[in-house]
């Protein structure tokens, strides 16, 4: 690793800035949650810029994540439905698409102008043939969810088992919420049990997880209790301290600025 990135910290920088810095072929498992470029109202971040440059942004940094992975690494980007082909299309320039994972959730996102959405898509690619792959995992009690309960039955590639997080009186446990209110406090929040199955197929112990656009940083607060290391990289200062309390309330060494 460069000596001046250290793992199992927390980075307050722009990915674009941070990645090229970071030693070729370092990493083992790259996740990459970025904005979809929707106007949603990031913290201290503009999510409404021209296509033609949000997507010559993502391939800049997609091109350097699989520079940075070694040979048996993997990346998953994490898109939205109308971005599947361009995304496909960046992967495919760099890497080799090994899956899309369609996640299915009960709770649909409400649209009174088109049918109502129930599916995100993540994408895997891998640096080469020879990719990270622990299939052992579905057997193992690890990986049962609410809805999984025979472990003989394979994990195909529509994850229906986990739901997606709401804010509001529905919210589940796991859910951040702004202080004294039932509200999110991250625009989106990625469950757990999605990372730990993402972490736990594709990654050993040990190794090192990029956290690209941590936001509210599930990533590596997964890749912690599986006993990985991480790396999260993440624009908002305000994200940062919450994900730093969020991964140790009592290490004041989590956040470097960069």
């Amino acid at each position: 690793m460069n000596r001046l990135i250290e793992i199992n910290k927390v980075y307050n920088c722009m990915v674009e800035s941070f990645i090229p810095k970071i030693k070729t072929e370092s990493i083992d498992l790259v996740i990459a949650d970025p904005p979809f470029n929707l106007s949603k109202k990031y913290d201290n971040f503009s999510d409404n810029i021209k296509q033609k440059k949000y997507l010559e942004n993502c391939d800049f940094w997609i091109k350097h994540c699989f520079r940075v992975l070694k040979s048996t690494g993997c990346l998953w980007i994490y898109c939205s439905s109308n971005l599947l082909y361009d995304f496909l299309h960046l992967g495919k320039k760099y890497g080799k698409h090994q899956n899309t994972i369609v996640w299915k959730y009960a709770n649909p996102i409400p649209d009174k102008k088109r049918f109502q959405k129930t599916w995100s898509p993540w994408l895997l690619f891998s640096k080469s043939d020879n990719f990270t792959f622990n299939d052992n995992f579905s057997k193992s009690i690890e990986s049962i969810t609410k809805n999984r309960k025979n472990l003989k039955t394979p994990i195909y590639d529509i994850w229906e088992d986990i739901p997606k997080l709401v804010g509001g009186f529905l919210a589940q446990p796991e859910v951040i919420l702004k202080p004294n209110t039932k509200k999110r406090l991250f625009v989106y929040q990625l469950p757990i049990l999605l990372l730990k199955r993402i972490i736990s197929y594709t990654s050993s112990p040990g190794e090192i997880v990029l956290d690209l656009f941590s936001h509210s940083g599930t990533t590596s607060y997964t890749a912690k209790l599986l006993k990985r290391n991480f790396i999260a990289v993440e624009q908002s200062k305000f994200y940062c301290d919450t994900i730093k309390k969020r991964l140790n309330k009592n290490n004041k060494g989590f956040l470097h600025d960069f």
